[in-house]
């Protein structure tokens, strides 16, 4: 044996035999790839062979072929031309896009040179002249006359179409190319053809394609090109004050941009106008004027709700001009939007005769419809002058856009300067925001619980909105179940008011559904809400009614000031009628700019009554409690003074309006 070194170096005594298996191996594995490469070449080269002698077959097929004797040669017919000979019955189509004076002259012209062109060439028969006036070029939709041509085409009436050009036959390329090629294909056995004069182009001519294409890609970009020069042109008349006019129903335009009176259809306009603002519906108004069988732009006597309200919306009938409200952003689908300042615009204020005054269209627009009550009564602004309830505003459904300030200043119509300026202290007062100097010996620093508090189903209960007002089934047994409510506010104070009335009122507002729960859409009322008490949007609010009753006079009383705060959607923490899911009593910041608490609030109490241990002062509840317990019979019943609404100023009261409508209504 040897050492251990030579141990190591000794190789394994099988190492040579694996050795020559894998030369072995190897040797396989290239002999098989040398095979696989020399069957591709052979595979590649008898390909090559027979396809060499595919073509040179084909090359003596060629060399030798002939025409056998008794073969006859048949030429094609020569192309269709406008002027082939033959008997033909030929149609027209003209086409202008505006119905002025120039224009209607054009189509008259046009309808008599082709009447006329087709009557003396020999061998034509004229089967009509198709004449679209005042249509747009960019869409088939509206060309009724181009329509009814299709149609007899389709019919086999015609043989041939004359048309001026391209241009006037369609701006689209898409339907100029379809037209034409639906002539060509709807009958193909009897094809027909349409002749271009200005292009000189017959479309039944093989040759005419390239040609065809490139005109009515001309005529696509003649008709964009023009609707830019169009919208320039405008723009400079806007800003030189030459506001482009057309007639509408109670007025005609003259050549130099007036609107004048037509006393007969004016008729027709002042009806729609005072009847609304009586308490017709849209509905009726429409149904009114079908039975007189008054007459619309148009010449049509059948009326509906829509043109209805499109005559009352439309500007000019009081005076004034809109120039440019809507805008065409596709002038090949005529695609119209509201011009929101994508191009210029201009309002003329008073730019000529108005049909109504101004004041009574303003009214118009913040009456509501879905405001409005059962009855045909106007709804009336009022403001109580003396009182226990002095200060407080009517809160009308109907109408819009009285925000926060016109419910200030026409709380303070009530007041002189000194007396409302003692009642601004005296609300800060009542709701905490200011100490009063004399403070009371009796029950100094004592606190008791808010009512807020107590809430449960039984409780009459009203929940504010951003967009209505929901008042508990408690709240209407307390009522009595009365049809009828006024609803008033003091902006000041921060309550809310609410008491029966009677369904002739000019301030009622019909309340009550079948399940006994009234709810009120007052989104105008409760936006002024929002604003005026700083709330966050996203919550709602819950406040607890107060009832007093005096002799046979009743109301309930509500301080927004003490809400009850609705975090959760409404499934989740119940109507103004469930229980209150949530034991624990958590207080939230719930001011615009506030950041927004957890989700699992449901119910919550305003964020600063956290530090008052157990409720608002003895003093601070005395106050408010004075201020209700004064209430008398008489304050409760005392009825506001009707006062102008800020939004549009004076209108006719109700007789006048009643006594107008007669009169319109016998004159027609």
């Amino acid at each position: 044996m040897g050492t251990p070194d030579e141990q190591t170096l000794q190789p394994c005594a099988d190492a040579p035999q694996k050795n020559t298996d894998a030369l072995k191996q190897n040797a396989d594995m290239i002999g098989t790839e040398v095979m696989i490469r020399s069957d591709a070449k052979t595979s590649l080269q008898v390909m090559r062979a027979a396809r060499n002698e595919r073509i040179e077959q084909t090359r003596q097929r060629v060399r030798t072929a002939s025409v056998k004797k008794g073969t006859i040669f048949m030429k094609a017919r020569p192309k269709p031309s406008v002027n082939d000979e033959g008997p033909k019955v030929v149609a027209a189509y003209a086409r202008v896009s505006t119905k002025s004076e120039e224009q209607v002259s054009s189509i008259e012209n046009q309808t008599r040179y082709y009447t006329e062109k087709i009557e003396g060439t020999p061998d034509w028969t004229l089967q009509a002249v198709y004449a679209d006036e005042g249509k747009s070029g960019t869409s088939m939709s509206k060309r009724t006359e181009f329509q009814r041509m299709m149609r007899d085409a389709a019919d086999k009436k015609m043989d041939m179409i004359l048309c001026a050009s391209v241009s006037r036959f369609a701006r689209n390329v898409k339907d100029c190319l379809e037209q034409i090629r639906l002539l060509k294909t709807v009958n193909p056995k009897h094809p027909i053809g349409v002749y271009f004069e200005t292009e000189n182009i017959y479309t039944l001519d093989p040759n005419c394609d390239q040609m065809l294409d490139m005109h009515a890609m001309l005529a696509a970009w003649e008709s964009k090109n023009k609707s830019s020069r169009m919208i320039l042109s405008y723009d400079q008349r806007i800003r030189m004050g030459q506001y482009p006019v057309l007639d509408l129903l109670g007025y005609r335009h003259t050549k130099d941009g007036q609107l004048v009176v037509v006393e007969e259809e004016a008729k027709t306009v002042r009806l729609i106008f005072v009847a609304y603002l009586y308490g017709y519906s849209t509905e009726q108004i429409a149904n009114i004027l079908t039975e007189k069988e008054r007459k619309t732009l148009a010449g049509r006597t059948t009326w509906n709700s829509s043109m209805v309200k499109d005559i009352m919306g439309n500007e000019r009938r009081w005076g004034d001009l809109h120039a440019r409200k809507t805008i065409v952003i596709d002038i090949e689908k005529h695609t119209s939007i509201r011009n929101d300042d994508e191009r210029d615009s201009a309002y003329a204020v008073g730019h000529h005769t108005g049909i109504v005054t101004p004041e009574i269209a303003k009214a118009v627009r913040a009456f509501s419809i879905h405001g409005r009550r059962k009855t045909n009564a106007l709804p009336d602004l009022a403001v109580i002058q003396t009182g226990a309830l002095k200060g407080f505003v009517t809160v009308c459904p109907a109408w819009k856009n009285i925000n926060r300030v016109i419910y200030r200043s026409l709380c303070q119509r009530a007041y002189s300067e000194e007396e409302y300026a003692l009642v601004e202290r005296e609300a800060r007062m009542i709701c905490g925001d200011e100490h009063s100097n004399v403070r009371s010996m009796q029950f100094n620093g004592y606190r008791v619980p808010r009512g807020v508090y107590f809430m449960t189903s039984q409780t009459a209960s009203m929940t504010v909105t951003h967009g209505s007002i929901t008042f508990s089934k408690a709240c209407v047994k307390e009522l009595n179940c009365c049809e009828n409510i006024e609803l008033l506010y003091h902006p000041l104070l921060q309550a809310v008011v609410i008491r029966p009335c009677s369904a002739d009122a000019t301030t009622a507002i019909a309340w009550r559904n079948s399940k006994n729960v009234a709810k009120l859409l007052v989104p105008d009322f409760c936006n002024a809400l929002y604003d005026e008490m700083d709330w966050m949007t996203e919550y709602s609010f819950r406040f607890r009614g107060i009832i007093r009753v005096r002799g046979k006079q009743k109301l309930m009383l509500f301080f927004l000031d003490e809400p009850q705060i609705l975090v959760g959607k409404a499934d989740k923490c119940g109507d103004a009628d469930g229980e209150k899911t949530q034991t624990e009593t958590q207080y939230i910041p719930y001011k615009k700019g506030n950041a927004l608490p957890a989700d699992d609030i449901k119910y919550a109490y305003p964020d600063e009554w956290a530090h008052e241990r157990f409720g608002m002062t003895y003093e601070l509840r005395k106050r408010r409690d004075h201020t209700i317990d004064t209430l008398s019979e008489e304050d409760i019943s005392e009825q506001g003074i009707i006062v102008e609404n800020p939004l549009f100023g004076s209108i006719p009261s109700m007789p006048e309006l009643q006594a107008e409508i007669e009169q319109l209504l016998m004159s027609m």
